[in-house]
């Protein structure tokens, strides 16, 4: 975040003095100039994107072989329904599956 600070193309309205109707309200609105970013500053925040993608993609990554890792107390699958068990396995399963590619 502390690349933001020197910039000047776009800014920043407080969340709280948006007008939004969604549910993310509080967020702050991103406002540019009429004619646009400079082709400059388009490259430079597409570059940001994709260096958060790539720490996302780590941090997901990681998470995932923490969860594969993580034995799961006995007591807490034999609390649950059969039907429940049989999908909570699965369901984990697959979703671990697909974090770890």
């Amino acid at each position: 975040m502390d690349n933001f600070v020197d910039q000047t193309e776009f800014w920043y309205e407080k969340g709280g003095d948006n007008k939004r109707d969604d549910d993310k309200w509080w967020m702050p609105t991103v406002k540019v100039p009429s004619e646009g970013l400079s082709d400059v500053t388009r490259k430079w925040l597409q570059y940001q994107k994709e260096c958060v993608n790539q720490v996302l993609k780590a941090a997901m990554a990681i998470n995932a072989q923490v969860l594969v890792e993580m034995e799961i107390p006995e007591i807490y699958i034999e609390s649950l329904p059969k039907a429940n068990r049989q999908f909570e396995f699965l369901l984990l399963n697959l979703t671990l599956d697909q974090l770890i590619q």
